[in-house]
């Protein structure tokens, strides 16, 4: 290989790391304004990310309050987990309406 071809492999690389990092600090960007609006428009529960010993990144979140017997028979979950931002609020506004149900059928007792 010669130096011009060193150098030019070189160049490409590096171009090629920059993209990978510009690319990551747009997704940690969307993940922190998905993580907002999610942290504000469901404030019962407690919304996170992790990773599993995989390395797979999870979206969670747990229910702030005590969940009742009357709350798991009607199939509300203390935690949640999902893939990503999007199947979470999908099921944290499945979740909420079941809470929501659960508190209204206790208000009025039937």
């Amino acid at each position: 290989m010669t130096d011009d071809e060193l150098i030019a492999l070189h160049r490409d690389a590096s171009q090629s790391v920059r993209d990978a990092m510009a690319q990551a600090a747009v997704l940690e960007d969307l993940r922190g304004r998905q993580l907002s609006v999610l942290c504000s428009t469901y404030p019962g529960w407690d919304i996170g990310f992790e990773r599993d010993p995989t390395g797979r990144m999870w979206w969670t979140a747990e229910l702030r309050k005590v969940v009742t017997v009357e709350m798991v028979a009607a199939g509300v979950v203390q935690c949640v987990r999902q893939p990503d931002a999007i199947a979470l609020a999908a099921t944290l506004a499945w979740q909420s309406a079941l809470v929501h149900n659960c508190r209204a059928h206790n208000m009025f007792g039937t």
